[in-house]
């Protein structure tokens, strides 16, 4: 009833065409959409849907592709769309995955509250503000898209491309900055240590030939002792001659671990305490 009264501040025209794409579980739409509800010209309804952005009814995502917005504050949890899949809306048709902070909240490797989306692509594009969430788009080059990722299902009936378990970790561990840190990977990692395929993992690593990876991954690997020796040394033979920091967002400081060629400027202990809980 609520959604009906606030549609009544709506001509008849814009409230049926709200109203019949709601009901379609369509909160995102094309203007071939718009044009098959009312089944009126191009023009006309684009000035329609003109009418609905300069109103707030509508967000205009990209060129030809809306979201309806929450009828009234309140009803923004039950009415909004899904994050991802207005990230999907955004980018596509365009190649992406979603990465990073994100990929940890889809994969359950993380329990803090995340209020960005983070977004692979070989594109560069500007950051995007949605109804107080933004929506971050990740540079890649076209090589490392194509990869280690899988298809998700967000919603009963709509799935996204995300990086796979081990390429979230991979990911994560070579932009911390974009994933709270590597206390947070590592949480990931022991909160998932008997779901990861240690091979798949190492393979990923070598494929992204980042050398830092290498070493942080061996490192926490190593730590939590939940891998045998053959995947240590595998990653070892990834290591570099020069120092890497173990979190490049923290301080350079702390003590130097001659094996794997990291600083470690993350209480040792906090790993640790990481698997008492």
């Amino acid at each position: 009833m609520r959604k009906k009264k606030y549609l009544k501040s709506l001509g008849e025209t814009e409230s049926r065409l709200l109203s019949v794409l709601s009901a379609q579980d369509k909160t995102i739409f094309t203007v071939e959409d718009a044009q098959e509800v009312l089944k009126s010209s191009i023009v006309a309804i684009r000035s329609i849907i003109n009418y609905l952005v300069k109103k707030k009814w509508l967000i205009r995502l990209t060129p030809g592709k809306y979201l309806i917005v929450p009828l009234s504050a309140g009803e923004k949890a039950e009415y909004s769309e899904n994050w991802y899949v207005i990230a999907k809306s955004l980018i596509e048709p365009l190649p992406y995955y979603i990465s990073h902070y994100s990929a940890l909240e889809i994969h359950d490797m993380t329990i803090q509250p995340v209020y960005a989306v983070y977004i692979s692509t070989p594109n560069r594009k500007r950051p995007k503000e949605i109804l107080g969430t933004t929506y971050q788009f990740v540079y890649g080059p076209p090589k490392d898209i194509d990869w280690g990722i899988e298809d998700v299902w967000v919603t009963p009936s709509q799935k996204v491309r995300v990086s796979d378990l081990e390429r979230t970790i991979i990911d994560c561990l070579n932009r911390p900055d974009l994933c709270g840190g590597v206390s947070e990977v590592a949480k990931g990692i022991w909160a998932k240590r008997n779901d990861i395929d240690y091979q798949k993992l190492v393979g990923h690593a070598g494929r992204l030939n980042r050398k830092s990876v290498a070493k942080r991954l061996g490192f926490l690997l190593e730590v939590y002792g939940i891998v045998r020796q053959e995947v240590l040394s595998k990653l070892k033979d990834m290591v570099s001659p020069s120092y890497a920091l173990l979190d490049p967002t923290l301080e350079d400081s702390g003590r130097y671990v001659s094996s794997w060629k990291l600083r470690i400027n993350l209480d040792p202990e906090e790993l640790i305490e990481i698997t008492r809980t």
